[in-house]
C-alpha cells in the first residue's frame, strides 16, 4: 500500500508571492490615496476605536461582496443556459431539491461562498463557461463602480458615510482582483484560473462540465453508482493532469466505493496517490482519509494504520468532522482499530444527523450506506472471532 508523504508543503512559486505582495501593496496604496484625496481632516484624526470600527466595517463590506460575487455567478449562469443547483455564503447553503428550495449547511475550506449550477449540454464548439466563471468578478466591479459614483457624485455625504462607501469600493476591488487574476489560493484555483485552464485545454472544459453535471444529479438524490461510468470519462492521469480532471478521477473512485468494489477503488486511489504532488492540499488530505479508510476495512496491520493515521491527518479529520465521510471514517477507526462498539454507534448517529444538512443528497446517502456497511462488517468480524 502506498504511504502518505508527510513532507512540508512546497513554497509557492516566486511569481505567485510577488503577485500577492503587489496586490497587498496596491490595496494599501489605494486606501492611502482615498484617505489623502477624499477624507476630511476630522476623519483622518480617527482614534483607535474608530480604526477598529473601520476594520470591522471593511470585513462586513467584504462579506457583502462575497454575496454579490456569488450572485454574479448565479445571474450570468442563468443568462447563459445554466440552471440553479445551490447557493452558499459561508456555511449557509440554499439548494433546489425536488423543485423546492431547502436550507442546508456546508463549508469548503478556502472559499467564502460558492454558486453551483447545472450546465447546458456539452459542446466543444459552443459550451458557455467564460461568463459563468467571470460573473462574480463582473458584479463585484459593477458594485464598485456604483460606489465610486456615489463617492464622487454626492457632495452631501457625511464623513463616515464617505468612509463606508470607500471601504465598500476597496472591498469590491479586492474581491474582484483576488478572484479575477488567475492563481490558486490554498491550492484551489480561483475563477480566473478556472477560465485560464478551460481556455488552455478542451479536456478541461469537459471535466468542468462533468463536475457540475454530477453535482447537480447527486444534489437531486441520484447516487454516483447509478450514473453510467462512461459519463465520468476523462484523460488518464499523468503529471500534466489538471485539478479539474483530477476531480473527475476522484468521482471515479467514489463510483467504485459506492458499489463496494474495494479492489477497483483501491486501484483508482493508488493511481491518484501516484500523482499526489500535483494536487491541492485539500485533495491530498481527502485522499489520505480514503487511504486510511480502505486500510482499516481491509484489516491492514496496526503499524500500517498508525503510519497513515499521523498527527497531521488527525488534525485535518478533527477540523472536518462536519462532513459525512469523516463520520464514516471515524466509524471505521472505532470498528477496526480501537475496537469500540459504543463509540462507533455514536459516530453512526452523528453521520445520520450530518447527512440531514449535507447539500448533496446522493453523496449523503452513499455515506449512510457505507456507515451501515462498516457496522455490518464489525458484526461479521465479531461472529468470525466467536467461531
Amino acid at each position: 500500500m502506498e504511504r502518505i508523504k508527510t513532507k512540508k508543503k512546497k513554497k509557492s512559486p516566486l511569481l505567485k508571492n510577488i503577485l500577492f505582495l503587489s496586490l497587498s501593496m496596491g490595496v494599501g496604496l489605494l486606501l492611502g490615496v482615498f484617505g489623502a484625496v477624499f477624507l476630511p481632516e476630522t476623519v483622518l484624526e480617527w482614534n483607535v476605536l474608530h480604526l477598529v470600527m473601520g476594520i470591522i466595517f471593511f470585513c462586513l463590506c467584504y462579506f457583502l461582496h462575497i454575496l454579490i460575487h456569488e450572485l454574479g455567478h448565479l445571474i450570468f449562469g442563468l443568462l447563459t443556459g445554466y440552471s440553479f443547483v445551490s447557493f452558499r455564503v459561508g456555511s449557509f447553503t440554499i439548494i433546489k431539491e425536488d423543485g423546492k428550495f431547502k436550507r442546508k449547511k456546508f463549508h469548503l475550506p478556502g472559499t467564502g461562498g460558492q454558486c453551483l449550477m447545472s450546465p447546458p449540454e456539452y459542446s466543444e464548439r459552443s459550451f458557455p463557461y467564460i461568463i459563468y466563471n467571470l460573473g462574480g468578478v463582473l458584479l463585484n466591479l459593477v458594485a464598485s463602480i456604483i460606489a465610486l459614483g456615489i463617492i464622487v457624485g454626492i457632495e452631501q455625504l457625511s464623513a463616515f458615510s464617505l468612509v463606508g462607501w470607500q471601504l465598500f469600493l476597496v472591498a469590491g476591488l479586492f474581491t474582484a482582483v483576488t478572484n479575477g487574476i488567475p492563481v490558486k489560493i490554498g491550492g484551489l484555483p480561483n475563477d480566473g484560473h478556472n477560465i485560464y485552464s478551460l481556455m488552455k485545454k478542451e479536456e478541461n472544459k469537459k471535466a468542468f462540465f462533468i463536475q457540475l453535471k454530477m453535482n447537480a444529479l447527486m444534489t437531486q438524490g441520484i447516487r454516483i453508482k447509478d450514473i453510467p461510468f462512461e459519463e465520468l470519462s476523462v484523460d488518464e492521469l499523468n503529471t500534466q493532469t489538471s485539478t479539474l480532471q483530477a476531480a473527475v478521477h476522484i468521482l471515479q473512485y467514489n463510483w467504485y466505493l459506492d458499489r463496494l468494489n474495494l479492489e477497483k477503488a483501491q486501484q483508482k486511489l493508488t493511481e491518484l496517490l501516484s500523482y499526489m504532488d500535483n494536487y491541492p492540499l485539500f485533495y491530498k488530505q481527502e485522499l489520505a482519509c480514503e487511504q486510511l479508510f480502505l486500510a482499516l476495512v481491509s484489516h491492514e496491520d496496526s503499524a500500517v494504520i498508525e503510519e497513515l493515521y499521523n498527527e497531521e491527518l488527525k488534525t485535518y479529520i478533527k477540523k472536518m468532522t462536519f462532513l459525512p465521510n469523516k463520520k464514516r471514517l471515524l466509524m471505521a477507526l472505532e470498528a477496526h482499530y480501537y475496537q469500540n462498539e459504543e463509540v462507533m454507534q455514536q459516530y453512526f448517529k452523528e453521520l445520520l444527523k450530518t447527512a440531514e444538512t449535507y447539500p448533496v443528497r446522493g453523496e449523503a446517502e452513499m455515506e449512510i450506506m457505507l456507515g451501515n456497511w462498516v457496522k455490518d462488517s464489525k458484526t461479521d468480524d465479531e461472529k468470525h472471532r466467536g467461531h
